[in-house]
């Protein structure tokens, strides 16, 4: 509390000093045109000439002005800084008094000066100004009265008068000056008790990063051991009983990942810690594997799923895609999800495009069941959901559109919806992208994408890459990771392909194996025992920097770490790509198929 005290006292002492040191040089100035116009005047009737007095103005004033303007602006804020201005201050007062003859109205510079100084809110200011003034007054006033009080005679007692009105003055001031102290203390108290409670709830939402960060590892862990492994189980040889109870466990699965997604986005929204990344990437490209992606969830309804791009529309910019693609696939797997036939129909149209950035409108119109007037102000709220039947019949917490929304937020949009019950609905929003120079990366390519993609249900794309298998020279892949299924999981997808495929359970083990081994690839897990991945990534490559480790290995973060900023500090901890669990098949393989080189790569995978 002391120490707050202190610097907003400092602070104030400060802006007090540099206030004096105007106030100096407008005296000084005061002082001279005082010596001009009025000294003539009062000492010698109504002779005009140039006064002796202009030479006191000058010469008295500037050694008054000089010195405690020199230590306003050399030595601010120090303390006898403060009293060398007080002391110049109530000097200036008795020059301007002496000057104008002892005018009474002068003598209202004395009570002026005691208010400027009790800015200070430093009582001990006073004490000097006090004694030099009450000395002035019964000096002057008793040897001198034609220099104080403008006569030739005076009582001895009117310089006591005048002085009893100073010290009210004071006393007035005085009580003020510690009322404002208290005020300062009061503050000082309440700042230390902010900064604590500051303090407390950073510490509460780092905690809370900390154990969203633990849960989503902890939760997708095994998600990924049930979605891999089931997927490997649909490749194998199964009659149509078994890849019926097989495509349930991956349904589910999937679903039960939405679910902790959700769940886990929005204890993120809550806690405030969602974050957009920024990067450049191509908008079109994204829109085509989100339309693509869609005709898996169409299975048997009689629905056609058109996009209609705006031909003006930039080819990249820059923002967060994954985002982008959360709210893309949510509003048209809700519907989807609420279409049994008919159309649905992605629009996106430039609403504003300048050199700077563009903003998009995004919108989602469908021929389903509609939603009820009355519903539409509360959809995007938390578990909201149009009834409780619409739970029951088609499933979902309701948290989607409300995820939706903060997103949207983010991206500096807003979000709507048009509904008529029966008919169907449109949602839409608008998002604020800044464009990507695209002549500042020259080595990306844009995929070629059509201005209106249709996709029927049958419509199915086939996104698993060619690589091949019994080739002797394979690559040889090193996977770092501690849980057991995981290992399994990752080495039969590595074997599928062709590659060869160690395994160890920690960064420990894995700078051995690299030392003694050639690996074009390293699958390397963040979260280890004894050495964790991002500290096993950069000793492998101060390793390789130093000579100690030969080989030059590709490092692919494989890890349940899926919150955000986890990608960018995968890759700045050195490693070349970044794949959360849980992750389909076809993800690591084009992951490890992009850092290999074409003689390590097998031609198809098995």
């Amino acid at each position: 509390m002391r120490n707050h005290f202190d610097q907003h006292a400092a602070s104030i002492f400060r802006r007090t000093d540099r206030m004096f040191a105007v106030l100096m040089g407008l005296q000084w100035i005061v002082a001279i045109a005082v010596a001009i116009w009025f000294s003539p005047h009062t000492w010698d009737g109504d002779q005009r000439s140039i006064h002796p007095h202009l030479i006191i103005a000058i010469v008295g004033g500037g050694v008054l002005a000089s010195l405690p303007v020199a230590m306003a602006l050399v030595f601010p804020g120090r303390t006898m800084t403060r009293h060398v201005i007080a002391i110049s201050q109530v000097l200036f007062s008795s020059l301007l008094i002496h000057l104008s003859g002892g005018r009474i109205e002068m003598h209202f510079h004395v009570f002026g000066s005691f208010a400027f100084l009790a800015s200070y809110r430093d009582w001990k200011v006073l004490v000097a100004p006090t004694l030099i003034v009450a000395a002035d007054h019964m000096i002057r006033g008793i040897w001198w009265p034609e220099s104080f009080f403008g006569i030739a005679t005076a009582s001895h007692w009117i310089w006591i008068e005048h002085t009893v009105w100073v010290l009210f003055e004071e006393t007035v001031l005085l009580i003020t000056i510690r009322q404002s102290v208290r005020e300062m203390k009061s503050l000082a108290v309440h700042t230390v008790r902010l900064e604590e409670a500051t303090q407390k709830a950073d510490e509460a939402n780092k905690a809370k990063s900390e154990f969203l960060a633990s849960m989503s590892h902890e939760l997708r862990t095994p998600l990924n051991g049930v979605i891999g492994m089931t997927e490997l189980l649909a490749e194998s040889k199964l009659d149509e009983r078994q890849r019926r109870f097989v495509h349930t466990c991956q349904s589910s699965g999937k679903m039960l990942l939405k679910l902790i997604s959700d769940i886990l986005d929005y204890s993120k929204i809550e806690a405030g810690c969602m974050e957009l990344e920024q990067y450049c990437f191509d908008l079109r490209e994204l829109l085509d594997d989100v339309v693509l992606s869609m005709p898996i969830r169409l299975d048997d309804k009689n629905i056609k799923l058109t996009c209609h791009l705006d031909e003006l529309l930039p080819t990249r910019v820059i923002g967060d895609s994954h985002r982008l693609r959360q709210v893309l696939l949510n509003l048209l797997g809700n519907a989807i999800k609420f279409t049994d036939q008919g159309e649905i129909r992605l629009f996106v149209h430039p609403q504003r495009i300048d050199d700077a950035q563009v903003k998009l409108l995004f919108s989602v119109e469908d021929t389903g069941i509609g939603i009820p007037a009355d519903r539409l102000g509360s959809l995007f709220e938390s578990f909201s959901q149009v009834d409780n039947s619409i739970s029951r019949k088609y499933g979902g917490t309701g948290l989607g559109l409300s995820i939706s929304k903060s997103i949207v937020e983010k991206m500096g949009g807003v979000i709507g919806v048009e509904s008529q019950e029966g008919v169907g609905s449109r949602f839409w929003f608008t998002a604020t992208f800044p464009r990507c120079d695209e002549t500042s990366e020259p080595n990306q390519t844009t995929k070629p994408f059509h201005h209106a993609v249709e996709l029927e249900p049958t419509d199915l794309p086939t996104t698993t890459p060619s690589f091949a298998s019994d080739d002797p020279s394979a690559a040889r892949i090193l996977l770092a990771d501690d849980n057991h299924v995981n290992q399994q999981l990752a080495r039969e997808i590595v074997i599928g392909c062709g590659w060869q495929c160690d395994v160890v359970d920690n960064g420990i083990d894995a700078l051995q194996a690299l030392t003694s081994q050639h690996y074009d690839v390293v699958l390397m897990d963040c979260r280890m025992p004894l050495m964790d991945g991002f500290s096993t990534t950069k000793e492998i490559r101060k390793r390789i920097a130093e000579g100690r480790i030969h080989s030059r290995p590709a490092i692919v973060a494989l890890t349940a770490n899926a919150l955000q900023g986890d990608r960018q500090r995968c890759l700045d901890a050195g490693m070349d790509d970044y794949v959360h669990k849980p992750f389909e098949s076809t993800q690591l393989k084009n992951a490890v198929g992009r850092l290999l080189t074409p003689p390590a790569a097998p031609a198809a995978c098995s």
